[in-house]
């Protein structure tokens, strides 16, 4: 991976995200040329600050005065937690630059707003949420991020790992761009020896595969070919194909294989009915997934070309 790589970390101080800066230091992330910011959102209201002209906020009542005085605490303790998460994250990268910044309102526009200021190559967020209804719903924080950002992001959930057990990442190939993008981000990640990859093709139905003009055996032969590829930069790598429907396959497979990670490319569409077939499988994994799961895109931010 280049030097000047960017990281937007979004920390709430929740066991989700304490796992979520652990799980940092098992994703491939370079020990050094890194940039990283991590932003705390105290999900309160403020009023506008005071102006020259009205240096003194008058209040209508004095719960509405109680109110903002304990909301301005929150926005101070979003402040420490952010700088606490910081030096968490220095004491795992301690050649990292990193900073720290706090902000309130709405959690997923804060860091998609921060996230157009920063321009980072790659947004980490933790998954919050552990029944079945926390899991699938869609107006999660991480889900309107993964949804909205300009660039991959990480939904990070920890893993206890009790010994030494090489990395196993598992990454969804479809022939799309998007998932040619999450092979060549695993091909470029600085892993530990012994890491395993496994690309993995899933046959959809024949109606998907006709409607979408998708020519299987080419994506099995180009599959292969990067396989080679990242077998070259000393990953364990294999290829597997499987039938079925591709949101409960990646899932299944990376539960048994107790995957640490599942990469997956997140590619816009045109055509409303393959954004939808196809974006759905990202979404699904995301929200159900028991290890992280990183959605590949190219970065797009500002000045970020090519």
């Amino acid at each position: 991976m280049n030097n000047g790589l960017k990281i937007l970390i979004a920390y709430d101080g929740s066991g989700s995200a304490d796992a979520a800066l652990d799980d940092l230091t098992r994703s491939g992330l370079p020990g050094k040329g890194v940039t990283a910011l991590v932003i705390a959102v105290a999900e309160v209201w403020l009023p506008p600050p005071d102006s020259e002209d009205q240096p003194h906020r008058h209040f209508i009542t004095e719960g509405l005065k109680r109110r903002y005085e304990e909301n301005l605490g929150l926005v101070e303790e979003a402040a420490k937690m952010a700088e606490s998460a910081a030096e968490r994250v220095r004491g795992h990268f301690p050649k990292w630059e990193v900073s720290s910044h706090s902000t309130y309102g709405s959690p997923a526009w804060e860091i998609l707003g921060s996230a157009e200021e920063f321009m980072p190559d790659l947004i980490v967020v933790g998954a919050k949420g552990c029944s079945a209804i926390e899991r699938v719903l869609l107006g999660s924080v991480s889900q309107k991020v993964v949804t909205e950002a300009q660039c991959p992001v990480r939904v990070a959930r920890g893993r206890v790992i009790v010994d030494d057990s090489p990395i196993r990442i598992l990454v969804g190939y479809d022939g799309t761009e998007g998932s040619r993008e999450a092979v060549r981000t695993i091909s470029g990640r600085d892993w530990p020896e012994g890491t395993k990859v496994k690309v993995l093709i899933v046959e959809d139905s024949i109606f998907v595969r006709s409607s979408l003009e998708i020519d299987v055996d080419n994506i099995k032969k180009i599959g292969e070919e990067l396989v080679a590829d990242l077998r070259h930069t000393g990953l364990d790598a294999v290829l597997e194909t499987t039938e079925g429907n591709p949101k409960s396959e990646i899932l299944e497979r990376a539960e048994k294989w107790d995957a640490d990670a599942i990469f997956i490319g997140a590619t816009r569409y045109n055509d409303i009915i393959t954004k939808y077939l196809l974006g759905s499988v990202s979404s699904a994994i995301v929200g159900r997934a028991d290890c992280s799961v990183e959605v590949v895109r190219r970065a797009a931010y500002g000045a970020k070309e090519g």
